[in-house]
């Protein structure tokens, strides 16, 4: 799978992009397994979220002053876990199919969950964010403010991954990608997973330590 690096807006993706295609309400009946919107700072700054788990879930790392971060990407992607316990059915995470029909998701300005649909695209693409080499998927979907951190589904309901911003090339696209309208970064199950595991080897790296020093304390 080809990895391609093009000159873009690099945090200015979604922040301050506004949206880049039509998006729809979502209707009250419609499940969204692990989305939900946050906010930080009494609503000054609003964005998307999804669950990983029963007691974490993601969300992007632009935004500021997120409440409850108990762990930042380890290779500078835009990337955040959040102290969070579920409310109702745990999604399912897994990898994307290439062209596969994809639909984000996420919190809007005016405070109501809006929806977007296209296709997952086989091209990897890196941000121009500085320390940041991580290569991020790319999908159609439109996608507009508020939706960073929000879930991408796939064909059966499960995330692909969650939402970035607006994918803004400055460099001639390649072929697989030149008749696609739109284009949105999204970070990948891949990426989380490894984070996951980083993360949870951390705290129990921390908890032998701790362990040690009592042990040691206990034997004094």
């Amino acid at each position: 799978m080809a990895n391609y690096k093009f000159a873009t807006l690099g945090i200015a993706l979604i922040a301050t992009a506004g949206c880049n295609g039509t998006l729809s309400p979502v209707s009250s009946n419609e499940e969204l397994p692990g989305y939900f919107p946050i906010n930080a700072v009494a609503y000054l700054f609003q964005g998307s979220a999804v669950q990983w788990n029963q007691n974490y879930a993601v969300s992007v790392a632009h935004i500021p002053l997120l409440p409850d971060v108990v762990h930042h990407c380890s290779t500078g992607c835009d990337l955040v876990f959040l102290r969070h316990n579920a409310d109702g059915i745990l999604p399912v995470w897994r990898s994307a199919i290439a062209g596969e029909a994809v639909e984000t998701v996420g919190n809007s300005p005016l405070l109501i969950t809006i929806k977007g649909t296209g296709t997952h695209k086989t091209p990897k693409a890196r941000l121009d964010r500085k320390g940041d080499s991580t290569a991020y998927a790319l999908n159609d979907a439109p996608v507009a403010q508020g939706m960073s951190g929000g879930p991408v589904y796939g064909k059966d309901g499960a995330v692909l991954g969650m939402t970035v911003g607006i994918f803004q090339p400055h460099s001639p696209l390649p072929i697989a990608l030149k008749s696609s309208k739109r284009l949105s970064a999204y970070l990948p199950y891949e990426i989380v997973q490894r984070e996951w595991r980083l993360f949870t080897e951390r705290q129990a790296a921390a908890l032998r330590e701790q362990n040690r020093k009592t042990n040691l304390l206990t034997k004094s």
